[in-house]
């Protein structure tokens, strides 16, 4: 288990960036009122229950989508992968420290090797939730994104062109056209989706699929030391990955906040609401306009 240590490559992304709209499934409704936002700092709960800042939040209270509760999907599948991904490392944390006696050197290497596996695995499943639960906010159809995996969030081929016979598709990229209207292009394109490039390669690799790392029967404490060492290297990788998905998350809840007080307060006023068919364009000012369509 030395893959861990590999450092992020450094890689030109060429995927566009889209411009996007919020939807009104980015706000959580009571009637015609907005409750709140859809969607729950995921990245940020858990780079904090990872620095010992916080703790990890359970699953929300359900309440019908009419009375503000959560309709995004993703929010409640993040709210679990959190939890699995808690348990994962306390887990793996809790073997390497602990003595084993009845376990054999085979037992230890076969339980490092798994207990890594769920590292990797976790640690892309989140950064995929975390993205998705996002994009589920903008009038980006689910249908582009529903299935990928993280590899393709961060660029794939542009579907239109590949309808279309004969042509070359370029690239697209759905982690950089959540990231752009924020002004985070460079600090995902130069940092972040380098770290998620590896995870998802390592997870793709080792922890998925038919790929598994060759078992190294060793001593149990070599096994052990090889253990925390890997997974150390391995959540710091995804501590600081968290940081960029942290900071795209606080911006959207913000905006979203915002625009929620100017809506509700409108509605409040007595706007009808044949005219309250907003065009909500991340990071810009709401500003209401009497004749303003969609």
């Amino acid at each position: 288990m030395t893959s861990a240590t590999t450092p992020p490559i450094k890689r030109e992304w060429h995927g566009t960036h889209h411009s996007w709209s919020y939807r009104q499934h980015a706000f959580r409704w009571t009637g015609e009122r907005i409750a709140g936002v859809n969607l729950l700092p995921l990245a940020g709960e858990m780079r904090a229950w990872m620095q010992q800042r916080g703790q990890l939040a359970p699953m929300p209270t359900p309440e019908p989508p009419t009375a503000g509760g959560f309709t995004n999907p993703y929010t409640t599948s993040g709210v679990t992968l959190q939890l699995l991904m808690g348990g994962v490392i306390n887990a793996s944390h809790d073997y390497a420290a602990t003595d084993t006696p009845d376990h054999s050197e085979l037992d230890a290497e076969v339980e490092c090797v798994r207990l890594y596996n769920e590292v990797l695995m976790y640690s892309a499943r989140l950064c995929e939730v975390a993205i998705k639960q996002l994009l589920y906010c903008t009038d980006i159809p689910e249908s582009r994104y529903k299935r990928m995996a993280l590899g393709a969030l961060l660029e794939s081929q542009c579907p239109d062109c590949k309808r279309q016979n004969g042509k070359q598709p370029h690239l697209v990229s759905l982690v950089g056209t959540l990231a752009h209207p924020f002004h985070l292009c460079m600090a995902f394109e130069h940092c972040a989706m380098n770290h998620m490039d590896l995870v998802n390669r390592l997870r793709n690799s080792e922890a998925a699929h038919s790929g598994v790392q060759q078992l190294n029967i060793r001593t149990v404490g070599a096994s052990k030391s090889q253990l925390k060492e890997d997974s150390q290297q391995a959540l710091d990788g995804f501590v600081h990955m968290l940081s960029h998905v942290e900071d795209l998350e606080r911006r959207m809840l913000v905006d979203l906040a915002e625009k929620r007080q100017k809506i509700n307060a409108l509605k409040k006023s007595g706007l009808p609401g044949a005219d309250c068919n907003f065009n909500l364009v991340p990071g810009a000012e709401f500003v209401f306009e009497s004749h303003q369509t969609v």
